[in-house]
């Protein structure tokens, strides 16, 4: 499978694959059987994630356009990620590791994307060693980069558990060389993995920006690195839709807990 398309100005999204020889989803495309979608999804989620979620999960979906109120997902978090949305809105992946969102209509100029377990990976796309799976490991390393500009960590939550989170924006630096033979525009970067996505990976390509909120949180027994990003094609772009990702990302829930600093 191929890393994601890169598309003009806009952030990238990547091609998954579920975990555990499961079958694989892309983004943008359908498919056939999708799960339902109906009013019974509840904010709220009692269960807890087996220890294997998210990576020993297999499959994934396509959910398409999605009604205002409350949704839960179907493979994200095990199923057990809650959100509400305001006004209707649309999704190309359901998957283990990854659930994007954007307003209805909007997909290809801004987006909200939950992660799970998020791993930094260099020009090459080989794993950066000796980065700890936390939040502030991942923003050090982010700040190594030379052809990425980070801002200054600073404090957010996540989700109605006002789970504790650190934010920064990421974006090229105007100095940024080209790290892609396939860049549509004068600079792309990747730098981000998931468990099980074979050679998929995340990046931007210039004028893009991503705000990234990253908490370490602990469900099955383990620790893990829970992530949103909210992508827009542009810092004015972002500024805009700002208001509509934050007021769903605040109405996020799921059985997770914060981990021990």
């Amino acid at each position: 499978m191929k890393s994601a398309l890169k598309l003009v100005a806009v952030p990238l999204s990547a091609v998954l694959v579920a975990g555990c020889g499961g079958s694989s989803g892309s983004s943008g495309s359908g498919n056939s059987g999708g799960p339902s979608r109906t009013p019974a999804a509840t904010a709220t989620a009692s269960a807890g994630i087996p220890g294997c979620a998210p990576e020993c999960l297999s499959g994934g979906s396509d959910p398409g356009s999605l009604p205002a109120g409350p949704h839960r997902t179907s493979h994200f978090f095990n199923g057990r990620l809650a959100v509400t949305f305001t006004g209707r809105w649309e999704s190309h992946e359901d998957q283990p590791v990854e659930f994007s969102v954007a307003p209805d209509g909007n997909w290809d100029l801004h987006r909200v994307l939950f992660w799970s377990d998020l791993i930094p990976v260099g020009k090459d796309h080989i794993r950066a060693p000796g980065v700890p799976s936390t939040a502030s490991g991942l923003v050090a390393w982010l700040s190594t980069r030379p052809n990425l500009q980070v801002s200054k960590p600073r404090s957010g939550t996540i989700g109605t558990d006002a789970l504790p989170a650190r934010v920064v924006d990421v974006a090229l630096s105007s100095k940024a060389v080209n790290e892609a033979s396939d860049c549509p525009v004068r600079a792309c970067v990747d730098f981000l993995t998931w468990p099980n996505s074979g050679d998929n990976v995340y990046g931007l390509a210039e004028p893009a920006v991503l705000r990234l909120f990253l908490s370490d949180v602990r469900y099955g027994g383990k620790s893990h690195l829970f992530a949103i990003g909210i992508e827009g094609r542009d810092q004015a772009d972002l500024k805009v839709f700002l208001p509509d990702a934050e007021r769903l990302i605040a109405s996020a829930a799921a059985p997770v807990t914060p981990a021990p600093s």
